[in-house]
């Protein structure tokens, strides 16, 4: 089973390192290494580029410096953005993902004025020092999401499939946008796990179809033979 991913982004790579280490020793000590990894990561050339990213990725949860732009990347150039301002961004499209800030300037003005899309803002060196207490919480809180929003990411499959299939009522669809909009996912993403999983029941339905149709033919066929007999 693919693991869930802590995603540390930082432009400073001494610093992520520190972070994704204590991080690792955190969830080994928590003996949840098999459902849980750490992804290390610069940050990437555009805002744009995380949506697709997240979910490339498998991020469940996401722990981000503030000033993203002071060292610039492997091509020489430094990201245009802030911490603030991806969190920003996200929320538009994971809006219950936990999201941490970890920084060396909990004062920063920026981070002040979006501090409220932050689950939390930790200075870093609180943060290394207390690795295993805050790990624990952010698992608790992907866990509680996951639990709370559990009935209705059952619903939205339901209705996904019957969306594959194109049966779904003009309710069942203003339903499952209702839903997608509250939990913040891509509707695309789950009606193409359904259709893929329709997909293939189908080719099964057919292949049994057309094996009856041999049997059924070859039934015909030597009841015609003894008639003629």
């Amino acid at each position: 089973m693919a693991k869930t991913r802590i995603a540390v982004i930082d432009d400073r790579a001494d610093a992520r390192t520190l972070v994704v280490s204590v991080i690792e020793d955190a969830i080994s000590n928590l003996e949840v290494t098999d459902k849980w990894s750490v992804l290390s990561a610069p940050p990437l050339p555009t805002l744009d580029d995380y949506t697709n990213w997240v979910n490339d990725e498998r991020v469940g949860i996401l722990v981000i410096d503030e000033r993203l732009g002071e060292i610039p990347d492997a091509s020489g150039k430094a990201a245009n953005y802030t911490g603030s301002d991806l969190v920003s961004l996200l929320r538009t499209q994971n809006k219950e993902m936990p999201i941490y800030g970890v920084t060396s300037y909990p004062d920063d003005t920026s981070l002040k004025e979006h501090f409220a899309l932050f689950n939390e803002v930790v200075k870093r060196d609180d943060f290394t020092a207390k690795a295993a207490q805050y790990v624990e919480r952010f698992l608790r809180m992907y866990k509680n999401f996951l639990e709370v929003n559990e009935k209705e990411l059952s619903e939205l499959s339901k209705i996904s499939k019957k969306l594959a299939l194109g049966t779904a009522t003009t309710a069942e669809k203003k339903r499952a946008r209702a839903i997608q909009e509250n939990l913040e996912i891509p509707l695309t993403t789950v009606a193409i796990t359904s259709r893929k999983e329709w997909l293939d029941e189908y080719q099964k339905t057919i292949e049994d179809f057309k094996k009856l149709q041999k049997d059924a033919a070859k039934f015909l066929k030597k009841k015609s033979t003894k008639k003629k007999k």
